[in-house]
């Protein structure tokens, strides 16, 4: 068999030695907040060309909502939209104080917004509990 090297891979033998990379070479991980969204991961080419959409397929695109901005998924852009909306639901409460009906549905609205972000605090405090081990 003839002797073919490549950097430290020799196919006779193996694996000669392993090198660790630099620290200023390697690259970093994305922020957390620019991590694009779950459903927008990458598709290969290939299998997109290949299969053709099943109904399940078309009613999933036909059923989800239509996006203007994509980035709002993102983490960070979503929390900072989510506690705006929060935001803009208390001051709208106490605006229709007068109006009973509008009130009571804007003051339950807000309420839940407040349990859902408690959540979600909650269980930022959970994971990063998690990651400290």
């Amino acid at each position: 068999m003839s002797d073919i090297r490549f950097n430290s891979l020799v196919f006779d033998r193996g694996i000669e030695s392993i090198t660790h990379a630099r620290p200023e070479t390697m690259s970093t991980m994305p922020e957390r907040g620019d991590v694009p969204p779950a459903d927008v991961g990458a598709r290969a080419q290939l299998d997109g060309l290949l299969q053709l959409a099943s109904m399940n397929d078309r009613l999933d695109a036909a059923l989800r909502p239509r996006l203007a901005n994509r980035a709002l998924l993102t983490p960070g852009r979503f929390h900072a939209a989510l506690g705006a909306v929060h935001q803009w639901l208390r001051q709208s409460a106490q605006q229709c104080a007068s109006d009973s009906d509008n009130a009571r549905v804007l003051n339950r609205a807000t309420r839940l917004l407040g349990e859902e972000t408690s959540l979600r605090e909650l269980v930022q405090m959970f994971r990063s509990a998690l990651y400290q081990g």
